[in-house]
């Protein structure tokens, strides 16, 4: 399994890799009222403004909801990491396997 995995709770769902190849997934606010948009890599106000960090997924509403994580054992164990918004519909998944 890729080791260099994290996840974290902002206001907002996200995935992000960083050019370490460090991926961060964010759980994001469990309910639309704690919610909110995170700034965009490359926006002059973020942690990233020189937009070195890919971002494959990021809430395009503010909304709730949470990652719903599954591991499965095995030769070539897989995590798969499922995004989903306060209702329980799936919004986004990222599978990852073992190498």
């Amino acid at each position: 399994m890729d080791q260099n995995l994290y996840c974290g709770d902002r206001h907002w769902q996200y995935h992000s890799i960083d050019p370490s190849g460090f991926e961060e997934f964010s759980t994001g606010a469990l309910v639309d009222g704690n919610s909110r948009l995170g700034r965009l890599p490359g926006d002059p106000n973020s942690t990233d403004p020189d937009a070195l960090i890919d971002q494959p997924y990021t809430q395009s509403e503010p909304s709730g909801g949470f990652l719903h994580v599954t591991i499965t054992p095995g030769e070539r164990p897989t995590a798969m990491m499922r995004f989903h918004d306060e209702r329980g519909v799936l919004l986004h998944t990222v599978e990852k396997v073992a190498r």
